[in-house]
């Protein structure tokens, strides 16, 4: 080893010892361990002192809560989450519980339609359900003339538009190509 590789290890070793110094309280372990329990003793005996209330606020349940709720829980029907949001009065315990796997009843004499024709409704007007993707014909859109051969055009020397129907002429021959070579893929678009 040279020098200084042993340097650099002296380094290392005396600044974790440094580090480990200054990190270290001014009291023995023992009288840490000590100070610990008599904290935890005045502790409970604060906690024995003050009443425990089991009962929770409880806020009315908004219409809000309840799309939070389904958000991360579609499968629950409305009835369900409310029902539950005016027991647990919380969306946090709400959620917590569907996370866990517990059962949502539903409220007391009501009964859920089969069909569930709320769900079916909220699903069609939802715009986060939508599929709003919609196919571009991009020969049209860029106006690339198929006719047009591009085969002999130096990409760098085009501009932006001239390298957009570039590259899509370019991926239309090649999609072509692909078709005449291979059956399967070309009784796919058949």
């Amino acid at each position: 080893m040279d020098f200084s590789t042993i340097t650099f290890v002296m380094t290392l070793v005396i600044g974790f010892i440094l580090i480990k110094w200054f990190f270290q309280g001014d009291e023995h372990p023992s009288t840490q361990n000590l100070n610990n329990s008599q904290r935890q003793s005045n502790q409970n005996n604060e906690q024995q002192r003050q009443p425990r209330s089991n009962r929770r606020f409880k806020r009315r349940v908004t219409d809000d809560m309840i799309e939070v709720v389904q958000s991360l829980a579609p499968s629950l029907h409305v009835e369900q989450i409310r029902y539950s949001l005016t027991q647990t009065g919380s969306v946090e315990e709400t959620v917590e519980k569907f996370l866990r796997g517990e059962e949502f009843p539903f409220p007391p004499g009501y009964r859920a339609s089969p069909s569930n024709d709320d769900n079916d409704t909220a699903e069609s007007s939802d715009p986060r359900k939508k599929n709003n993707i919609k196919p571009d014909n991009l020969l049209s859109k860029f106006n690339v003339a198929l006719t047009a051969d591009y085969s002999d055009i130096n990409f760098k020397d085009l501009d932006m538009e001239e390298r957009k129907k570039y590259m899509i002429w370019q991926s239309r021959k090649a999609v072509e190509k692909k078709l005449n070579e291979d059956e399967k893929f070309s009784s796919l678009v058949k």
